[in-house]
Parts: C-alpha cells; structure tokens; sequence
C-alpha cells in the first residue's frame, strides 16, 4: 500500500495550505472534503499528476497524536 500523507502548511496570516500525497485520481479531493469540513472553505484548490492517474481503493484512518 502507498504512503499517503497531508502535508499541512499554516501560514503567519493564518492561511492553510493542504497538500495531499499519495491519492490517486480523483480520491485525493474526498480527503480534502474532510479536512475543508474541520479548517472551513477552499480558497484555491490545484491538482497533481497523481490526481490524473487511474484511482485506488482507499480506506481511511484518523489518527490523532498530541
């Protein structure tokens, strides 16, 4: 199975910047759903090559460390 990551940027004016890795065709946008549902709006949204490949059977799992 592939790593899958988000790589999450805050910015000093407050702005989040997602990156998703690892997700294949149009699944990475299901994850971003979920993260937009917890930080709130997209302002921009651009796609990866991997976001124009062939998709994968994806399960998720959330795990929270503090």
């Amino acid at each position: 199975m592939p790593q899958r990551e988000l790589d999450i940027t805050i910015l000093a004016d407050g702005e989040v910047q997602v990156h998703v890795k690892g997700y294949k065709g149009r699944k990475c946008l299901e994850v971003v759903k979920l993260f937009e549902k917890i930080v709130g709006e997209l302002k921009s949204q651009q796609q990866t090559n991997e976001f124009y490949e062939p998709e994968e059977q994806v399960r998720y799992q959330i795990d929270q460390r503090l």
